[in-house]
């Protein structure tokens, strides 16, 4: 009979430290998609700025891509470790909003780096 007993309640255990994993795979997800959502509204806002880097720097028209790769720090702040383009604008571009936007991570995401594509496109035309 106790053999009978002890398979059950691993199987129960096993259960639970499985839906922990997915729990916590779920969480970082959830924070890598609001770290995205609050990278997108930094440039979404900068743009929508009237005294713009843009216009700023006398520049009328705008269409570059940029790929940017960043580390979340220990504080939860964003430090650029590399980006490419072709074009240096967009790269300075990108450079000024990690400068000037106070960028926050969720803890889960500390310690990590991640890449993505941004397109940028500013016409005032």
């Amino acid at each position: 009979m106790k053999t009978r007993r002890t398979i059950p309640m691993m199987v129960v255990a096993l259960m639970m430290m499985t839906g922990l994993a997915f729990a916590g795979e779920t969480a970082m997800n959830m924070a890598k998609k609001e770290l995205y959502h609050e990278i997108t509204d930094c440039f979404k806002e900068e743009i929508k700025d009237w005294n713009n880097y843009f216009y700023q720097h006398d520049i009328n028209k705008f269409d570059e891509k940029v790929q940017v790769c960043f580390i979340v720090n220990g504080d939860q702040s964003l430090s650029l470790i590399r980006l490419r383009s072709d074009d240096n604008a967009a790269k300075d571009y990108v450079k000024h909003i990690f400068k000037t936007k106070k960028l926050k991570a969720d803890k889960v995401l500390v310690g990590e780096a991640y890449v993505f594509n941004l397109s940028v496109r500013y016409n005032t035309n």
